[in-house]
């Protein structure tokens, strides 16, 4: 009789040799070491999706010594602290990333400038904190010599990385928004709007690209494309709305008031950080002033 693997099994995709993906709504990256020991390229959305990918490891036989995580935010660090605490294996993540992953409180710091309300104390702004063993301040990453190349792709997040396996595979985190996602969703997270160009620049040379929401590249061209014309268009569609000064928080219900996206509770800091990315970058280009009026900061087009 057969081994029976479980329907979470299912969820186990190889991608090539010896690189695999556990497809998730934030997918999770796995390569298998001569030993059947293995990496992992992100941890998941939380405890719920690490148990999960512990079944799924188990089953196969493999056996955990590293995760390295592609940048901090919940979705793709929350499962961490379980995965570490129950197999031992040590966690690698860039400098800056490092920071947050080590001390959660960062992040929502970040987002709200003082101790954060409650409503940041949540799963993806603070994350169970694991032990960041390794912050990668190199081009590559060795395990049992084989050689795992660091690729700097700043912009959704300040310290994002892209981990490309031996078989030619980059994992590329949140450093591109699959066509469907950008369908559903035009004002994606964003904090640094000038190294995005670059980074997507540098995804250009790439050979293979898996995206941790939308899976397997198929046409690396046209995903690029649409990604620098989505900043194109809401750089445009800011500088069109800053024709009459303004502040971030008018900006904010601009767009709602234009359907750009919903504001909740839950995403307004997120999308006050997007909006202050865009803004940076009219400004430090020259393309906007700002300006303090009766204790408001304004924004206005410089054309």
């Amino acid at each position: 009789m057969g081994v029976r693997w479980g329907i979470n099994s299912l969820r186990l995709k190889k991608i090539t040799g010896r690189t695999y993906a556990i497809e998730y709504p934030s997918s999770v990256g796995i390569y298998v070491l001569d030993d059947n020991s293995c990496i992992l390229i992100d941890s998941g959305a939380g405890e719920v999706y690490a148990r999960r990918t512990m079944k799924i490891i188990e089953a196969r036989g493999w056996h955990i010594i590293g995760i390295i995580n592609t940048h901090s935010h919940g979705d793709h660090s929350g499962g961490n602290k379980y995965i570490q605490d129950a197999a031992g294996c040590s966690i690698y993540a860039s400098p800056m990333e490092a920071a947050y992953l080590n001390h959660p409180v960062l992040a929502a710091y970040s987002l709200y400038h003082s101790v954060p309300m409650q409503a940041l104390k949540s799963k993806y702004y603070t994350v169970p904190a694991g032990t960041i063993n390794t912050a990668i301040d190199a081009d590559s990453i060795e395990f049992l010599g084989e050689r795992f190349t660091v690729w700097n792709l700043p912009g959704h997040s300040l310290g994002h990385i892209g981990i490309e396996t031996p078989d030619k595979v980059l994992f590329a985190g949140d450093s591109l928004s699959e066509a469907r996602i950008i369908s559903k969703h035009s004002f994606p997270h964003l904090e640094d709007v000038e190294s995005q160009f670059h980074s997507l620049e540098l995804l250009k040379k790439s050979e293979l690209i898996y995206l941790s929401h939308g899976g397997l590249v198929e046409n690396k061209d046209r995903i690029i494309n649409s990604n620098y014309e989505l900043l194109i268009n809401n750089l445009a569609l800011m500088e069109e709305l800053i024709k009459e000064e303004c502040t971030r928080e008018q900006i904010i219900k601009k767009l709602a008031d234009n359907q750009v996206f919903d504001v909740k509770e839950s995403n307004y800091f997120r999308l006050m950080t997007s909006t202050a990315a865009y803004l940076a970058f009219l400004q430090n280009t020259g393309r906007a002033g700002v300006a303090v009026k009766e204790g408001r900061l304004l924004f206005h087009a410089n054309n």
